[in-house]
């Protein structure tokens, strides 16, 4: 893992070290130990690691945010091109470093799509000629002009990934930090954005949970970070040893595939028809959907083609213009309002911090128990199953404190209390290993339940549905 020659290094780690504060119900132990890591100039490297093994952290303290703003113990040496990276404040280095979260809602702050790309350079005070060329050519390079005029509030979680991107591409640092950004795109974009990157010799340092198959046509090298250590991984992509290692570490799907019998339908639409406003040229008409009863239906297709908007449609946070939903009902299948679909039906967001909201993980888990007037020792003892089931920490603890991935189990866990028909994951696997995921959702399943699954993880969708249908521009192709 260690360049050489020094001119030919663009990022260079030695013997890194860093712990979190220990807070209430969170103690923390350190979370990366003596690390060393050299990203050669013009190397796409990948990091590979679990969900809550110090990815998103490292990449922090190497774009110089932790312990800056995040408090902690750091020890150890980050030198950006030769140059010490504690001997400058992050905004010295905007032309030098750039990161695009894991959570793009952390990033995003304007409501135009062309005044997110500007913004990082009005600060840097380019001329307003240079500004625009740089807008324009950079949401070209994304393939998002039609996100020009867009509010980032209304984007999907794809979407948003691509909006950074582009702001990144604006500015064009000499070394690209990608924070599980491949997690929420669609294939055809992952591997263009790869392509685009290979051709323009950035130095990119990729963290993933995941891998994707256009990582081993575009990847230079992969490690994996494992107790706080970065180890490189020797074997080839595409061999035997590869595939085992990707499989043991919960980066692809493993294990036997269950499929079940063609099961009856918990919800169907039929005619379904909706579009946001007469300004924007996306619609969607679904002729027919079903979802079965104890099964999996998996959604799949590229970023804004529609999966967000179906789901909120099944699961009555969107009024259709057009069609109905049907939900099984004591008379079998049966027309629903959005009242009715509300109270069938859980809808979990990309972004957990959209519905997690009290000061602690007990006070989450209970809140819908205790509204749906349940007695105090046995919302205690439901509390206190989740979070053994969940693996979360400490019911004192707070949710600001916790990981991204964390997160999502917290909030996963809150409708799992909640015991609802239809549960909808919109993007749940982002943020989680695949082992992880696929242990979240059994969790969910039972005879009696429905899961609809939105994801960009082909092998995922494969691996646990039984049925999948692709969107292609608002229709099921």
């Amino acid at each position: 893992m260690a360049c050489t020659d020094p001119m030919e290094v663009a990022l260079r780690v030695r013997n890194l070290s860093f712990r979190y504060p220990s807070y209430p119900g969170l103690p923390t132990a350190p979370l990366i130990s003596r690390l060393n890591l050299d990203l050669a100039r013009g190397e796409i490297c990948l990091l590979l690691g679990r969900a809550e093994t110090g990815k998103s952290t490292l990449c922090r303290i190497l774009a110089g945010l932790v312990p800056r703003f995040f408090g902690g113990r750091l020890s150890g040496r980050v030198l950006l091109e030769g140059e010490d990276l504690g001997a400058s404040a992050p905004f010295e280095r905007v032309c030098r470093i750039g990161v695009v979260f894991q959570n793009p809602s952390e990033q995003l702050f304007t409501s135009r799509g062309e005044s997110e790309v500007a913004f990082a350079l009005e600060s840097l005070g380019l001329p307003r000629e240079e500004m625009e060329r740089r807008v324009r050519d950079a949401l070209a390079w994304m393939g998002i002009q039609d996100l020009r005029e867009r509010d980032p509030a209304t984007l999907s979680g794809g979407e948003k990934k691509k909006l950074l991107l582009a702001c990144l591409k604006a500015v064009d640092p000499a070394v690209w930090l990608l924070d599980e950004t491949f997690e929420e795109l669609d294939d055809g974009t992952r591997r263009d954005l790869l392509a685009r990157l290979r051709e323009g010799g950035r130095s990119v340092l990729i963290f993933s949970a995941r891998w994707h198959e256009a990582f081993g046509e575009f990847v230079d090298r992969s490690l994996l970070l494992e107790q706080g250590r970065l180890e490189a991984i020797a074997a080839k992509p595409g061999s035997r040893a590869f595939r085992r290692l990707l499989q043991e570490g919960g980066f692809v799907p493993s294990g036997r595939v269950l499929r079940r019998r063609r099961q009856a339908s918990l919800v169907e639409a039929a005619s379904l028809g909706f579009r946001y406003g007469p300004d924007q040229d996306f619609s969607l008409q679904v002729d027919r959907l079903r979802v079965p009863r104890g099964g999996i239906l998996a959604v799949v297709g590229d970023n804004g083609s529609g999966k967000s908007t179906l789901a909120k449609l099944l699961c009555g946070l969107l009024s259709p213009l057009s069609g109905e939903v049907r939900i099984e009902q004591a008379r079998g299948l049966e027309p629903a309002g959005q009242e009715a679909l509300l109270r069938f039906s859980a809808y979990i967001f990309q972004d957990p911090d959209l519905q997690i909201f009290l000061p602690t993980v007990e006070q989450e888990l209970a809140y819908g128990l205790r509204l749906a007037g349940l007695a105090m020792v046995e919302v205690n003892r439901r509390v206190a199953q989740a979070v053994a089931q969940f693996r979360l920490p400490d019911k004192r603890c707070p949710p600001a404190l916790m990981s991204y991935g964390a997160r999502k189990r917290l909030q996963a866990a809150a409708y799992h209390l909640l015991d609802k028909r239809l549960v909808i994951f919109d993007e749940g696997d982002s943020g989680l290993d695949a082992g992880e995921f696929i242990r979240l959702i059994r969790l969910f399943q039972a005879p009696e339940r429905g899961l609809l699954v939105i994801t960009h993880d082909l092998a995922l969708a494969e691996h646990l549905a039984d049925d999948l249908v692709r969107m292609k521009k608002g229709r099921i192709a």
